[in-house]
C-alpha cells in the first residue's frame, strides 16, 4: 500500500487528533515527505466542537519544519468548474493557515483497462445520484 512504500525510507507519517482527555481520535492525517516539501496526502475527521483538524495540521507542519521542509502542500483546494462544490468549506480550512496557493495541473486519471471504464461510469453515477 501506499503508506508502506513511502514509509520504507521514513517519508511517511500518521497523525491521529483526538478529543483532549478521555476523548476518541476523530482525525487522521497521512503526510508524505520528500526533500524539500511535506504534502497532506490523506485525510479524515469526523465534525466536533473542538477543532482537532487545525491542530493536526499545524502538528504536520512544525514537523516538516523540524525535517527541512521549505512548503507544506495541503493537495488541492476548490477550482470552479473542476472540483465539487462541496470542496468549499474544505478550501476554506487550508487558506486560514495561510500562505499562498500554487495551481498545478489537476490530477488525471489515465485507463490503463477497459475495467476502468466501469469504474469510471460507477463513480460518476454516485456523484450524480449524491448530487455533486
Amino acid at each position: 500500500n501506499e503508506f508502506e512504500a513511502f514509509n520504507k525510507t521514513g517519508n511517511a507519517l500518521f497523525l491521529f487528533g483526538k478529543v483532549p482527555e478521555t476523548g476518541p481520535v476523530v482525525a487522521a492525517a497521512l503526510i508524505i515527505f520528500t526533500k524539500s516539501t511535506a504534502f497532506y496526502h490523506q485525510g479524515a475527521s469526523i465534525h466536533t466542537k473542538v477543532p482537532v483538524t487545525y491542530l493536526l495540521q499545524w502538528e504536520a507542519i512544525k514537523e516538516a519544519k523540524k525535517r527541512g521542509c521549505q512548503l507544506y502542500n495541503f493537495w488541492g483546494t476548490l477550482l470552479p468548474g473542476r472540483t465539487p462544490k462541496s470542496w468549499s468549506g474544505l478550501t476554506l480550512f487550508k487558506q486560514g493557515f495561510g500562505g499562498h496557493q500554487i495551481d498545478y495541473l489537476p490530477t488525471q486519471d489515465y485507463i490503463i483497462s477497459k475495467k476502468y471504464c466501469l469504474t469510471y461510469f460507477w463513480e460518476k453515477f454516485l456523484a450524480w445520484r449524491r448530487g455533486v
